[in-house]
């Protein structure tokens, strides 16, 4: 059979529906990659439109940096529908992993409905997949770049505070064993006053507070958006506008990236990008995490401080900081490393001489 070389490989697509965990043998090495980038993105439904799944593969293509891992919420795609959709957003010959919406009654309507897609540099790394509740939410697992695990849980929560203290309740029960977790998607709740909309329909109430604050804690997920060691890219906070003006708008912070505490000394970058208007009234989050340490783990040496009253080992100590240039891309924790130590080490040095 003849090859075709400049074929590309097809997109794999998986589908499920039922509570399943598929456990996948792991064919490729643990990522390299000093950084990876995640987008969680509302799409308020695929299924009538023929422009959307286009839109979103713009979208995606004009990120200033490219993401591995898009989560997409609300899809209202049935199985025969996903195919097609898969299909056109085309995501880097990578893998899709779709938990399909869910019937509306009797009516042929759907609602909800989530997916995970990754790119192939992360497609051979994924080692288990499934959903934790039907239409609702769903992991991938990948080997991370410490050679540990990274579970990616994707969730579009219900519009009730009751029916939503279910969802963090099988957080709670059926989350994947992970070494680190980051849950992204539209939560659409209020987790402080300071984010409440109008309505006050996404309040938490007194059952969802106690089943939240449990999977919070258990798993170790604060917002991304909190963290100190994660640089804002945007003053934009808000990730949903109902468009109304006046006493009938609404706005509030209903989208959000949640991530281990292991992973907040990796550092990185967020951002609520500028909302969509043919896909979404939600804006979308883009979130860039470090792939190692972005605090230097400097050799805890002693530092004589007095040297940097004298002119001459001042000099030198600076002469050692400015010995190596920063790069131009975005190793520039490990150029941080490496200079700090150099400064360190001529500190000791200039000490030892000294006495």
């Amino acid at each position: 059979m003849r090859e075709e070389a400049k074929s590309p490989p097809p997109a794999m697509i998986t589908i499920f529906r039922d509570r399943s965990a598929n456990r996948l043998p792991a064919t490729g090495s643990p990522m390299t990659e000093k950084t990876f980038t995640l987008a969680s993105l509302n799409v308020k439904g695929l299924k009538k439109s023929t422009s959307k799944p286009r839109e979103i593969k713009l979208w995606l293509a004009s990120l200033p940096f490219p993401a591995q891992i898009v989560l997409i919420q609300e899809h209202h795609l049935r199985r025969d529908g996903i195919q097609a959709t898969a299909k056109g957003i085309e995501f880097w010959q990578g893998a899709s992993f779709w938990n399909e919406g869910i019937p509306m009654g009797r009516s042929k309507r759907m609602s909800a409905g989530t997916a995970i897609l990754v790119d192939k540099s992360i497609a051979p790394l994924v080692t288990a997949h499934g959903t934790l509740s039907e239409g609702r939410a769903q992991y991938v697992t990948i080997q991370s770049p410490d050679n540990g695990t990274l579970s990616i849980l994707n969730v579009y929560a219900l519009h009730t505070s009751n029916e939503r203290a279910q969802i963090w309740s099988k957080f709670n029960q059926s989350a994947p064993a992970s070494d680190h977790y980051i849950l992204g998607g539209d939560f659409n709740h209020l987790e402080v006053t300071e984010n409440r909309d109008t309505a006050g329909l996404r309040r938490m109430h007194r059952r969802e507070s106690a089943a939240w604050h449990h999977m919070t804690l258990k798993l170790g997920l604060p917002d991304a958006w909190r963290l100190n060691s994660f640089r804002k890219l945007s003053r934009k906070e808000f990730t949903f506008d109902n468009r109304r003006s006046g006493a009938n708008s609404a706005i509030s912070k209903i989208d959000k990236f949640m991530i281990s505490q292991t992973l907040e000394e990796w550092g990185g970058r967020i951002e609520a990008a500028a909302m969509v208007r043919k896909l979404s009234d939600h804006s979308p989050l883009v979130i860039t995490i470090w792939g190692h340490p972005s605090a230097p783990n400097v050799p805890t040496r002693y530092f004589d401080l007095a040297l940097l009253k004298e002119d001459k080992c001042k000099k030198e100590m600076l002469d050692a900081w400015n010995g190596l240039t920063p790069p131009d891309g975005q190793d520039w924790p490990a150029w941080l490393e490496v200079t700090a130590t150099r400064v360190v080490e001529c500190n000791s040095r200039l000490s030892k001489e000294r006495k």
